[in-house]
């Protein structure tokens, strides 16, 4: 992808998808996780616009996202939101920490996201179109609902797979296990707090025209909670067109929308959709990358 700062969209020494940038009507929490997925930064497109002579790199991005309801109807969700993040590299890997926000105005509700620290390892590498990075990171209690429900922390490990056939095209598969440290194993209400989380993600990257971008980004998510022997799954797809208007500045317009693969509430004949009104989110964010 050709870039301001770069020839090509490498996937050398790229960085992290916030956890990606993802049911409406079942609540705000939900809907607060999928615009926080699509406010996240692209691996592949971060990589692209950074600038590799300094130890220091990041980004901050704003976005804007909202369902298709009206704004009278009580599942209609519009938020605006903001994230960041900010690393050191050196020959030992990379330190980042990542942060950022949100406001739900139909709602007239703010918080803020779990803080995020992580080390990367170097780059490996596997021929000339391979690549990998091996990940250790950590979710501090930094939002209101981990506080409330007295979250310690949540440790997870990560690894990303990388490849790059040509520079047009850029595709890495990412699997993550994150553990919550709750203090206590349910709630006040009885909820069930998650233990484990399971996840994989998929994402390819394609540059049709000279700074314009197409990315699709799908992860399955398993949780299970304390207690349980029982998995819940979950399905998300996300895609997103990109345009890099200036040096370091990319803005970009996407949906995204989560749902089980086989829905037991809706029958046998019923399970994701790419576009479903229930749950889908339409946004569009701005990313200055420093």
């Amino acid at each position: 992808m050709t870039y301001k700062n770069s020839s090509c969209l490498s996937v050398y020494g790229c960085v992290d998808n916030s956890t990606r940038r993802k049911v409406i009507s079942t609540g705000l929490l939900f809907a607060a996780l999928l615009s926080n997925s699509a406010a996240a930064d692209n691996e592949n497109v971060a990589a692209a616009i950074d600038n590799n002579t300094s130890h220091w790199s990041g980004y901050i991005s704003a976005s804007a996202a909202s369902n298709t309801f009206e704004q009278s109807a009580p599942s209609s969700y519009q938020a605006l939101s903001g994230n960041g993040r900010i690393a050191y590299r050196d020959t030992w890997g990379s330190l980042r920490l990542s942060s950022g926000g949100e406001v739900e105005t139909h709602h007239n509700e703010s918080y803020f996201y779990d803080t995020f620290l992580e080390y990367r390892t170097p780059t490996g590498q596997l021929g000339s179109d391979w690549s990998y990075i091996g990940s250790a990171g950590v979710y501090l209690p930094t939002s209101h609902t981990s506080q409330e429900n007295k979250l310690r922390a949540a440790p997870r490990l990560a690894g990303y797979l990388f490849y790059r056939p040509s520079e047009d095209w850029n595709f890495y598969v990412s699997p993550r296990v994150k553990y919550n440290a709750y203090q206590y194993e349910s709630g006040r209400h009885g909820e069930h707090f998650v233990e484990y989380r399971i996840d994989l993600l998929a994402d390819m990257t394609w540059q049709f025209i000279d700074n314009w971008y197409l990315d699709i980004n799908g992860s399955y998510a398993m949780a299970k909670a304390f207690n349980t022997n029982r998995y819940d799954n979950r399905f998300t797809l996300s895609e997103e067109i990109g345009w890099a208007f200036a040096s370091s500045w990319v803005a970009a317009i996407g949906h995204n929308n989560s749902g089980y693969l086989y829905d037991p509430d809706r029958g046998a004949s019923h399970g994701f959709e790419v576009y479903d009104e229930r749950s889908s989110v339409f946004y569009l964010s701005i990313t200055k990358y420093l």
